[in-house]
């Protein structure tokens, strides 16, 4: 392999690998193309498996300059979607990738979602590898041209008066048109857009609609700020190792941390497990699962907390509650080999949550979200630890079980909307 990495630009941007064939096998961005590409060559001792064999594979290297974070963004997912390459491996697992859906509805919403749950009748928009950098853009365009993210009821929200919904009285005709631009930036069709904002802006100041000129004048000043710099996605050239080999690091770093304390071989299938309950009613658990790592949503599980076990315990007590139904739902899912065998359970909660589960399990720990501790019980006595802020094992701890509070959340509110219809 003979890669000149010296007329690489220092530039923000694109990188493309093609492999000896001419397909493209990658695409990623940076801020700094040189300095993200040669880390791919210069810490070989920092990759992944999976990592190393790409780079073993590269035989091009094509770049493309860009001026902001935002067209970076955009450019790296056009690139996706039209070249599928083979080590943005994530494009495998459709659950990971999220994509921006504008419904074709008379006063349409944006939101963001996942390939599995993308409507039959949109406009959509993607994939994009990272979430936050699909939040990121989405509050980006909402700040320069406010829209729907659901139906709006007939007085004003709160996103109203902070100036990013259109509010209950826009007119179909001009809220299509702020679709039309939203629709130029997701397409990467800045100078088009600009364009057209300054024909608008001067045509109502010939007309004396100086408040609507006023109004075109912000949305390019703002359009101006965020094509013209990188100030959000910080971190581009931080990690360049493939998504598998990140999942790979972090498992290790997590088998390392807890098997002085349990009985883990490996950690190849983790369970989490969360309560969601309003007051007296409506008491409900979760089970989300990652293997290897990832999330694996055709194996999430939800419960219905008994009603004996709802009459058994105290209402005035909420901890001692969430303590035994936790206990509950993790006693009936091991009721359920066919579902599989966990190499590790979480549980959302304390002393009081591990204290409960460890009487059934011996491989249960629990993260207490006030500073994110790992709570494990051994031999009468708790084990607290706490993992650096960076940690790759925690954020992945964290994941899980931002998943399982998500999900049971979720089945409850599903719980009432039935029962109130």
């Amino acid at each position: 392999m003979n890669i000149n990495l010296k007329n690489i630009p220092t530039s923000p941007g694109v990188y493309i690998y093609r492999n000896k064939n001419g397909e493209i096998i990658y695409v990623g961005k940076a801020i700094n193309l040189k300095k993200r590409v040669s880390q791919y060559f210069l810490r070989d001792d920092a990759l992944g498996p999976k990592t190393k064999t790409l780079v073993s594979q590269i035989a091009n290297i094509e770049t493309r300059v860009v001026g902001s974070e935002i067209e970076a963004l955009i450019l790296e997912s056009s690139l996706i979607k039209k070249h599928l390459p083979k080590y943005n491996s994530l494009m495998r697992d459709d659950r990971s990738y999220l994509y921006i859906v504008i419904t074709r509805d008379p006063l349409p919403t944006i939101y963001s979602i996942h390939k599995s749950g993308l409507p039959d009748s949109a406009d959509v928009f993607g994939p994009f590898p990272s979430g936050s950098d699909v939040k990121s853009l989405l509050k980006t365009i909402r700040h320069i041209f406010p829209y729907y993210t659901k139906k709006h009821g007939k007085t004003q929200c709160l996103y109203c008066h902070l100036g990013l919904c259109p509010g209950p009285n826009i007119s179909g005709a001009l809220y299509k048109k702020t679709i039309n631009k939203i629709k130029k930036i997701l397409n990467g069709k800045f100078g088009l857009l600009r364009h057209q904002l300054i024909t608008e802006m001067n045509t109502y100041s010939k007309l004396q609609k100086y408040e609507q000129s006023l109004i075109i004048k912000k949305q390019i000043e703002s359009l101006d700020y965020v094509v013209t710099g990188w100030k959000n996605l910080s971190d581009l050239f931080t990690e360049i190792n493939l998504p598998d080999d990140i999942s790979s690091r972090a498992i290790l770093e997590l088998q390392t941390t807890l098997s002085p304390y349990l009985p883990i071989k490996q950690l190849k299938r983790i369970e989490c497990y969360d309560i969601s309950q309003l007051g007296t009613k409506y008491f409900v658990g979760s089970m989300t699962v990652a293997i290897d790592g990832k999330p694996d949503h055709s194996q999430y599980r939800q419960f219905r907390i008994r009603r004996d076990v709802i009459n058994h315990v105290s209402t005035n007590d909420m901890k001692a509650n969430d303590s035994f139904m936790i206990r509950e739902i993790v006693y009936r899912r091991l009721q359920h080999p066919e579902w599989g065998t966990p190499d590790l359970i979480i549980v959302d909660g304390g002393k009081p949550q591990v204290s409960s589960v460890s009487i059934i399990t011996n491989i249960a720990v629990g993260l207490a979200k006030k500073h994110e501790t790992i709570i494990i019980k051994k031999d009468n006595n708790f084990i607290e630890i706490n993992l650096p802020k960076n940690s790759s094992a925690l954020n992945l701890l964290k994941n899980i079980r931002n998943e399982a509070h998500r999900f049971a959340n979720r089945y409850r509110k599903k719980l009432m909307s039935k029962n109130i219809i």
